[in-house]
């Protein structure tokens, strides 16, 4: 039963995967909605007296427009291929993202302790990176849990799936990152001037580096959705998050 289910859950992930880039004018849609909602917060603070953003600033908020679009892409997905999925899960999910802005930054917290146990990377982007993906993964997993109850489990316990198949597949985490970058220009993405901030380098280069190590970070996630909804079971809508 345990072949049964990897295999099924490593069928679906490929097909979430597929049916997310042969949808791309959705994503797009998502995009377009999700930079709205970033200038707006940009006006709003340049309003309230806190000045235009950096570079660093910007690039943080494109990434984290693009990983929220992103994400409810992911949901339309499993919301299209997931044969037990409920029918207003899309929805919902969208909904869950847009509310989880204070759950979002409890996770940004408990990562950035987990990154100063592993040890820090050679570049701090390559750690604020790390960081925000890796909550806004385990977001998203909660929202499924607490949505749905896949197999019963509510936000957390499902959550706690993904990131335990996340750990015991760093290997495949790897292979995705190596090869998004190997998809994006190669000059000044490693070597002596790795030191050097990103946006100052290249910022062309920069767009599609975040671009390409987002997707990377979107199919491991959607690997480790697939798995845990697999192993999980059908959804528990009777039941309740303890």
């Amino acid at each position: 039963m345990a072949d049964e289910q990897e295999y099924s859950g490593e069928l679906l992930g490929a097909t979430l995967v597929t049916w997310m880039v042969d949808n791309r004018p959705a994503l797009d849609e998502k995009m377009k909605e999700e930079g709205s909602k970033a200038l707006i917060q940009e006006f709003m603070a340049a309003e309230g007296g806190m000045g235009l953003p950096t570079p660093e600033e910007r690039l943080d908020r494109a990434r984290q427009a693009s990983a929220r679009a992103w994400l409810r892409h992911l949901a339309a997905a499993i919301q299209a291929n997931w044969t037990v999925a409920p029918t207003d899960f899309t929805s919902a999910m969208d909904k869950w993202l847009a509310a989880g802005e204070e759950r979002l930054e409890a996770l940004r917290l408990d990562e950035e302790s987990k990154a100063e146990q592993r040890g820090r990377a050679a570049d701090p982007n390559d750690d604020h990176r790390e960081v925000e993906l890796r909550s806004l993964g385990r977001l998203f997993a909660e929202g499924v849990g607490t949505t749905c109850h896949p197999g019963g489990d509510n936000g957390p316990s499902f959550a706690k799936r993904v990131t335990e198949w996340q750990s015991e597949h760093l290997l495949r985490n790897r292979e995705l990152v190596d090869d998004a970058i190997a998809r994006t220009t190669p000059e000044g993405l490693s070597g002596s001037d790795v030191a050097a901030p990103l946006w100052e380098r290249a910022p062309e280069t920069a767009r599609a580096r975040e671009a390409a190590l987002l997707w990377a970070r979107v199919q491991f996630l959607t690997e480790a959705i697939a798995d845990a909804l697999m192993a999980a079971g059908p959804p528990r809508l009777d039941t309740a998050d303890a």
